[in-house]
């Protein structure tokens, strides 16, 4: 697909002229196509013809939102002519006191009504184009749903993340826009839009409640005070460290439970401080910060997919180690996704979570796994099937012959707790254990599985009050 991104901006000549043109040099300067009236409309052009092909060729309509846009027939036929074909809309609140059209008030508006803050919300501005292109292609390369525009409120750049950017961002991103237009990267287009943090299901749980990716810690000292994150999934060394394993054949470094968390990768790679890596620093012993040094990398090698030659496996798999460096660590406003393994540990995450931070990130998690972003080494619940007297487990063995000890508790909401362990023999791919006697009445109950020690699930039943 082409990467260039085709915008369309709907305003009022009265009251959003500057800051129209404004938008336009700025989303022009990194890479995106522009279509404003005021330059796109050659003499002798049937006015209203050229602003449908251009609505019909855009990608996404920025609609500037203010008193004269409001009470303007055309710049609301515009917005009804956007949705009409099914154009992703993001609104700018030009004025502080305009009001908004019925047909817009349920989208999410970014905050242009003050001029000092015009760089941050540029950004926000940026952050959510980026969104919903990514988000997007997720939805266009498999059948099953995924969300077609930004989960997030407008304005959440901020706290420790610097609202400033480096002087050369607009050569960051046009160079990601050139970047995206390759052949090569074919389905691997949407890994361009993020940066990956990878950690294991409790780390991140200890992530989200303080809403910060700390500097990487070895020993118990910090390594060298930065944040890593990685610019594609699978990396080397998460291969080695994947998967819950027998207790005898774990490292202290292991990650039995991997979770992702996708930043925006045009927010982190331009925040002033952040540096990047084209290998894994510590070989590579060389950072960089410039959009110059950026456009030298070797993306076809860092997204490289398939089993390398073997005169250049080295150079790509230490190209596949490629990170992005964040120094203090990383607040979470630039944060896009929350991706588990497995639905199953997608619940176990969201069980582990205090009630308002998983509320906070409900539209963010998700446990697909048609996307392959892991190794699937070790063994992990894929699925857990509650019911009123059964749990139904589906594992991901990986080959495992190493037998391991599962052991289920089941928490009733009336009564004690009770404990069914499966050892001695390795663990099928499937298993139904009988959490009650089907006389028992119904009641709700909390499943823990555990695997050698490891949580490896954690959910509740939750019965319909008809079955009480």
């Amino acid at each position: 697909m082409d990467g260039t991104l085709n915008i369309f901006i709907s305003y009022a000549r009265e009251d959003e002229r500057d800051l129209a043109l404004r938008l336009r040099d700025d989303l022009r300067a990194a890479g995106c196509s522009v279509w404003l009236d005021m330059s796109n409309i050659q003499g002798g052009d049937s006015w209203t013809q050229a602003i449908e092909d251009a609505i019909e060729a855009c990608d996404v309509g920025v609609v500037l939102l203010s008193h004269g846009s409001y009470h303007s027939r055309f710049c609301r036929a515009e917005q009804m002519r956007l949705i009409r074909k099914g154009k992703r809309i993001i609104p700018l609140l030009v004025q502080p006191t305009a009001d908004v059209p019925l047909h817009l008030e349920h989208l999410n508006y970014i905050d242009f009504s003050e001029n000092a803050h015009y760089d941050t919300r540029l950004r926000d501005l940026f952050s959510d184009l980026n969104a919903g292109r990514a988000f997007g292609l997720l939805s266009d390369d498999a059948s099953a749903a995924a969300p077609a525009r930004s989960p997030f409120k407008p304005g959440r750049i901020g706290g420790r993340l610097s609202t400033s950017e480096k002087r050369d961002a607009p050569s960051f991103r046009r160079h990601l826009a050139s970047l995206r237009r390759e052949e090569w990267l074919s389905g691997r287009v949407w890994w361009t839009y993020f940066l990956f943090h990878y950690a294991d299901l409790e780390d991140v749980v200890s992530i989200l409640k303080n809403g910060f990716v700390p500097p990487v810690i070895t020993d118990g000292r910090r390594r060298d005070g930065n944040a890593y994150l990685h610019f594609r999934p699978r990396t080397p060394e998460l291969w080695h460290r994947e998967g819950i394993k027998p207790a005898d054949k774990r490292a202290k470094d292991d990650v039995p439970r991997p979770v992702y968390l996708l930043f925006d990768l045009e927010t982190v790679l331009c925040a002033p401080d952040t540096r990047f890596s084209a290998g894994e620093p510590a070989f590579t012993r060389k950072t960089f910060a410039t959009a110059n040094a950026f456009e030298e990398f070797p993306f076809e090698s860092i997204y490289h997919d398939a089993v390398p030659r073997p005169d250049t496996r080295d150079e790509v798999l230490m190209a596949r180690r490629a990170q992005v460096l964040v120094p203090n660590g990383l607040t979470l406003e630039a944060l896009q996704m929350i991706w588990c393994r497995s639905e199953a540990e997608a619940e176990t995450l969201r069980a582990l979570l205090p009630p308002d931070v998983r509320r906070r990130v409900a539209t963010q998690m998700t446990g697909r796994a048609d996307f392959n972003l892991f190794h699937r080494r070790g063994m992990y619940v894929e699925q857990a099937v509650l019911t009123a007297h059964t749990a139904t487990l589906h594992l991901f063995t990986a080959g495992e012959s190493a037998p391991m000890a599962l052991r289920a508790e089941v928490i009733p909401q009336h009564g004690a707790p009770r404990s069914v362990e499966w050892a001695g023999e390795p663990l099928p791919s499937s298993l139904i254990l009988d959490v009650f006697p089907p006389d028992q009445p119904v009641q709700a109950y909390t499943l823990r599985i555990t695997l050698d020690g490891t949580l490896a699930y954690q959910g509740a039943f939750w019965p319909d009050d008809d079955l009480v």
